[in-house]
């Protein structure tokens, strides 16, 4: 049996299982107090950067899950970020996924379906390498939280499987394609989803300086399709209405408003637009454009609504020689 082994554990977070247990727990625990768990939230969007750092945002995406016994099946999905490849998801040919707290068991009966049915639509799924799967974070991160949460809401982990999926980029046809595939996993309430996301990446070392003054002035640049103000050192920041860290907090809650306000047929249409004039460094817009074309082929008028419960930044920018990472927390039920 292939196990993928925790990569970044000892590194990103603690491979000490007491000490990882304590940490994640007490972010669930914090997250439940502050906002009771949630009925049939079966999306979430959650953050994967260092515990350190992300941790307790992303406990409230894990606390608003809707774990219970019936949970047979949770799809992840994670943006690649060391391997650029189109219109095609990567599964894991690993077994289980190691962390400090126990493994997880892949599905990978499902898997070869899925490969099988992808084959109908250009192959549009196939196998990392192992040394990809090994690298990505954006997956690694959920396995430990999801462990802990399993546990915290007294489920056995050998009772749940998981399907790790590599997004990277795809056409809107290939993401529709993807939907009908994946959509009668959203409608079976044993599956759960999983989408692995930071939000803004602001700094010169992330190649993104954009700037808003406030939320009417992102409005009309959607509008009109305009692209934003990116600040340099020659900008006279004491003439700008808000500091940098609130600016990056409207352009990440505007990207929020699109998630949660759009019709269901709407959300992927308003997605990629907002996307595309903001240019907002999402890391992990491809997933959520996915998790959305699935969305936008339920044939059904009630909205699929994306709440919010917490939202961080790394650090609150205040000159062009900062940087920061956004952290939102994002939960959405299924009528």
């Amino acid at each position: 049996m292939s196990i993928r082994r925790a990569t970044h554990a000892g590194s990103w977070y603690s491979n000490h299982s007491l000490e990882l247990s304590q940490q994640l727990e007490s972010c669930l625990s914090k997250a439940d107090t502050m906002k009771a768990p949630i009925d049939k939230a079966r999306i979430i969007v959650s953050p994967h950067a260092g515990y350190r750092y992300c941790g307790p945002t992303m406990a409230y995406s894990y606390a608003s899950l809707n774990l219970t016994q019936n949970v047979k099946r949770i799809f992840i999905l994670g943006p690649s970020h060391h391997l650029y490849f189109r219109n095609e998801i990567l599964l894991s040919k690993f077994n289980q996924l190691e962390t400090p707290l126990g493994n997880l068991t892949i599905d990978n009966e499902l898997n070869e379906k899925l490969i099988k049915d992808g084959k109908k639509h250009s192959n549009i799924f196939n196998y990392m390498d192992k040394d990809t799967d090994l690298d990505e974070h954006s997956l690694e991160m959920q396995y430990p939280m999801l462990l802990q949460t399993l546990n915290w809401r007294k489920i056995s982990p050998d009772k749940v499987k998981i399907i790790p999926m590599l997004v990277s980029h795809n056409t809107k046809d290939v993401d529709m394609s993807l939907g009908k595939i994946l959509l009668p996993y959203l409608k079976d309430e044993k599956n759960l989803f999983i989408i692995s996301s930071d939000f803004c990446h602001w700094g010169r070392r992330f190649q993104f300086t954009g700037y808003v003054s406030d939320e009417k002035e992102l409005e009309e640049a959607i509008e009109e399709e305009t692209e934003i103000e990116m600040l340099t050192s020659r900008s006279k920041l004491p003439h700008h209405k808000v500091p940098i860290w609130q600016s990056i907090e409207i352009l990440d809650k505007h990207a929020m408003k699109v998630l949660t306000e759009s019709a269901n047929i709407e959300k992927y249409s308003n997605w990629k637009k907002y996307l595309e004039i903001s240019g907002n460094t999402v890391c992990g817009a491809n997933p959520c454009s996915v998790i959305l074309a699935i969305i936008a082929l339920l044939k059904d008028e009630r909205l699929i609504k994306f709440e919010w419960p917490k939202y961080s930044q790394s650090s609150k920018v205040t000159n062009v020689d900062d940087s920061s990472v956004s952290y939102a927390s994002g939960f959405a039920k299924i009528p």
